[in-house]
């Protein structure tokens, strides 16, 4: 079977493997925001696919707004987001957490409660955490019920990376248009995880959400229907990139406040010829990664950020969820007049 039939027979269970990120309950609803009502603006649309259907937007933001924004970035303290994992590849993240691990079970080490075969002090990789289970297991009530959830989310991490790593996993990172980090194992294509570095994401401050979420009504006909479901910032410096992924949404408003001077591109490897989006400054891209009607998720919607080669890259992500009849057509009716398709 190839990995086309695989994706449409396994959809559900790969997007357990596929999406990194497990959106929370909060949403931002543009008709519960109190952001002034904006003149209205033509944006010049070109179609870049029809299904999925991929538009590009430009003139989002003019370069000014994209200074005013930029600004606003800078000087606010970013809250790095909580639903995403984005260091599931890092070495240095696991290392950090070994340290965690060991500093939370290190009593329990000084006094002998944990025997020498269940030493966090052992070379080997998974060792501290190895030790911490020990002791969560069999001597509960000498771990805080803090460490016990760090030890948790840990452990959830790691999971994530095994599931990344299993034949379905491998099947998907091997759909990247991102080569380089593929390196040959005898007669077969492997992932070289060393080599893997992920853009960092962060929430959008809310003075800033009340900024842009009045693109999405121009943008979008019917703006108060949609819900902005989550908004982050993401911020990619050399050698980042993004894995291949399907978004948990109707529709994607992906806008670039700083294009990199190379790579970096937005690609969509399923397509036919597969798809590299390059991003301009105040620029955006609109996809949807439902079906156009029946709501459900569709395949060739997977996508990711291409390796960032020389420069930096910043996006600003908007996932939308559409709250209207679920029989419209998401791709064909809704686009607000205000659009101008060329």
């Amino acid at each position: 079977m190839n990995i086309f039939s695989m994706l449409c027979c396994h959809l559900d269970r790969f997007l357990l493997i596929v999406l990194l990120v497990i959106p929370d309950c909060s949403s931002f609803s543009v008709s519960n925001r109190n952001h002034p009502t904006p003149k209205p603006k033509i944006l010049p649309i070109t179609t870049r696919h029809e299904e999925p259907t991929i538009l590009s937007l430009s003139n989002v933001f003019t370069h000014e707004e994209v200074d005013d924004i930029l600004q606003l970035v800078e000087s606010s303290a970013l809250n790095p987001t909580s639903t995403y994992q984005e260091d599931v590849f890092s070495i240095e993240a696991w290392d950090a957490e070994d340290a965690i691990l060991r500093k939370i079970v290190q009593p329990l080490l000084d006094d002998g409660t944990i025997p020498p075969n269940h030493s966090a002090d052992s070379a080997e990789k998974e060792a501290a955490l190895r030790s911490f289970v020990y002791a969560v297991t069999n001597h509960p009530d000498r771990i805080a019920q803090d460490d016990i959830i760090v030890g948790a989310n840990i452990i959830q991490r790691r999971e994530a990376i095994e599931r990344w790593k299993s034949d379905e996993g491998l099947s998907i990172m091997k759909l990247s248009m991102d080569y380089d980090m593929m390196k040959e194992e005898g007669d077969t294509l492997d992932i070289d995880w060393d080599v893997i570095s992920l853009g960092k994401r962060y929430e959008v401050p809310p003075e800033l959400l009340d900024k842009i979420e009045h693109v999405i009504p121009t943008v979008l006909n019917g703006g108060t229907s949609w819900t902005t479901t989550d908004a982050t910032i993401v911020k990619y410096q050399e050698g980042d990139l993004q894995v291949p992924h399907i978004d948990p949404c109707d529709a994607t408003l992906l806008i670039c406040l700083q294009p990199c001077m190379e790579g970096g591109s937005t690609c969509f490897p399923l397509l036919d010829p597969p798809r590299r989006l390059e991003n301009a400054r105040g620029d955006g891209y609109l996809f949807f990664s439902s079906q156009a009607t029946g709501r459900e998720r569709n395949v060739l919607s997977l996508h990711h950020g291409g390796r960032v080669v020389k420069g930096d890259k910043i996006v600003m992500q908007l996932m939308l969820e559409y709250n209207g009849n679920g029989d419209e057509d998401l791709q064909r009716n809704l686009m607000s007049k205000q659009v101008v398709r060329n």
